[in-house]
């Protein structure tokens, strides 16, 4: 299992460390990647916010790294909500496990919208709240997962770091944006799925690698669940255009 981390930096290197040991996670990262690219299509340029250990800047070195903590990885150090971008300069933002890292998620679609050229895209691949997704997530994580928040600002202590995180945040912020769509952006695609291939890679929790046999044989099984497995998603592609 993975050591403790003692801070943000050190936290980020443990996981360049797993990644390196790895290449079963890799695998898995890639395709969520790949996803990302897909639906962000020929828009350009490409901002990642979360870019954190630089894994997705090497699959895809055209993009411009953006995260809230400096890392060697990432190309500009900013907050979501006050991006350092001119007004709809940005062909598209992606982020994959970022969503339910922020203190304020609404702030976050109104900058994003402020950023992004007509037309453009807010991709993300988030956790998703289903019955047994839910007890996954509150009962067996690493991180908090409660539904009765406020989504404006859904963390209560003042003290939040950069790294705490509420999975029920994405679930939430997509009922309210269904209800009051956010200014500028449409939700034009949510799409929840099992996820169980990078459930059976235990994410960054191991570092020693997991037989291949498993993952695929976990990517069978979604692909046999069909559309009942979506019942116990756990994740969910999340993607929103602006007019």
């Amino acid at each position: 299992m993975a050591q403790t981390a003692t801070s943000d930096l050190d936290y980020v290197r443990q996981h360049r460390e797993i990644w390196a040991l790895r290449p079963e996670l890799r695998a898995v990262y890639h395709s969520f990647f790949d996803t990302l690219l897909e639906v962000a299509g020929s828009r350009r340029p490409i901002v990642e916010l979360g870019a954190g250990p630089g894994f997705f800047r090497e699959h895809f070195p055209e993009s411009i790294s953006t995260d809230v903590i400096f890392t060697p990885w990432v190309d500009v150090v900013c907050d979501g909500c006050r991006m350092p971008f001119r007004g709809a300069s940005a062909g598209a933002v992606v982020m994959l496990d970022v969503i339910h890292h922020l203190p304020k998620p609404l702030d976050f679609l109104a900058e994003v919208s402020r950023v992004l050229r007509p037309g453009g895209r807010l991709v993300a691949i988030e956790p998703w709240i289903t019955p047994p997704s839910y007890i996954l997530y509150r009962y067996f994580h690493h991180e908090d997962c409660v539904l009765s928040i406020d989504i404006a600002q859904p963390f209560r202590s003042t003290g939040k770091q950069a790294f705490d995180g509420n999975a029920a945040i994405p679930y939430q912020l997509v009922r309210r944006v269904r209800d009051q769509p956010a200014a500028g952006l449409k939700l034009v695609r949510c799409e929840p799925f099992l996820g169980l291939a990078y459930l059976a890679a235990l994410g960054f929790k191991r570092k020693r690698r997991m037989p291949g046999a498993i993952i695929r044989m976990a990517e069978q099984c979604e692909r046999i669940a069909g559309p009942l497995g979506r019942l116990a998603s756990t994740r969910a592609l999340l993607v929103w255009e602006k007019a």
